[in-house]
């Protein structure tokens, strides 16, 4: 049967794209000729970026690593700021962190808003990516008719879980898949008495959390001053709960991006037949 993938040397320009535009977001538009695509995404992922940088004033480094050698530093890992590569790199070289270590966030007052809008940043340039990434698909394989793009798909599924199966049809699993996401983190807030979602006492599982969206960054927002007063019985299961219901909206967007990549090729190219 034939598969529905796209042709081979769509896939090799999707992949050029896609690493250009996680080098620095906007690259990969620019590639395919959508400048006024490129010059936005750029500017959003960079501008909040370094806006979460200043506002933290630099704090985020506090939870990354450099790797080098003779002192020197090559890269610097920073999650998941660092999918926007290049800004990231630029600023681990040119700034660093007010506390070195410190972890005092009491001091810097709008240190939990720069954290969360830093990282989203890095997710919002995975998103930019896959943005690119479709962009030379479309063109390369023009539907005959207007269709719900996978970069659309994808956009939308990233903004509010389940959108993008929404957004191409799918209604019953944009409303259990979405429902299940948002159901979990919420259910997680509330065993940890909204205080889970926390950078300094769980860098990695924050960055799990983070890839549930700007859903998921609005509530941080809004919880961020509380904090435990005792051990929570359930507060480890809360933990679990709500880093994997960001980590399954990452499996939604890309289940999304594929079902309009899907839709694509089958208007393309009509329904699949079997050989022989």
């Amino acid at each position: 049967m034939q598969a529905l993938s796209p042709l081979e040397p769509t896939r090799a320009s999707m992949g050029r794209v896609i690493l250009l535009s996680l080098l620095v977001p906007g690259l990969g538009h620019a590639q395919v000729g959508r400048k006024g695509e490129a010059l936005l995404w750029f500017a959003l992922c960079q501008g909040l970026l370094f806006l979460g940088f200043f506002l933290a004033e630099f704090t985020q480094f506090d939870f990354g690593r450099g790797f080098g050698a003779q002192g020197a530093t090559w890269i610097f890992a920073l999650l998941p700021e660092m999918a926007n590569f290049g800004g990231t790199q630029v600023a681990a070289f040119f700034f660093q962190s007010a506390e070195l270590g410190g972890l005092t966030p009491d001091a810097i007052p709008y240190r939990d808003w720069g954290h969360v809008i830093s990282g989203g940043s890095g997710l919002l340039a995975m998103v930019a990516a896959a943005h690119a990434a479709s962009g030379t698909f479309t063109r390369m394989e023009p539907a005959p008719r207007p269709l719900v793009s996978p970069g659309k798909a994808v956009l939308g599924a990233f903004l509010i879980p389940g959108l993008g199966h929404w957004m191409t049809g799918r209604r019953f699993k944009a409303l259990f898949l979405g429902g299940m996401v948002l159901g979990l983190f919420l259910l997680g807030m509330l065993l940890g008495d909204f205080a889970d979602f926390d950078r300094t006492r769980h860098p990695y599982y924050w960055a799990g959390q983070m890839s549930g969206g700007p859903f998921f960054w609005l509530i941080a927002l809004l919880t961020q001053g509380c904090r435990f007063s005792e051990v929570l019985p359930f507060q480890d299961a809360g933990l679990l709960f709500t880093t994997s219901a960001g980590l399954f909206n990452g499996v939604l967007c890309l289940d999304a991006y594929r079902r309009a990549e899907e839709d694509w090729i089958l208007e393309i190219r009509g329904p699949q037949k079997e050989e022989g």
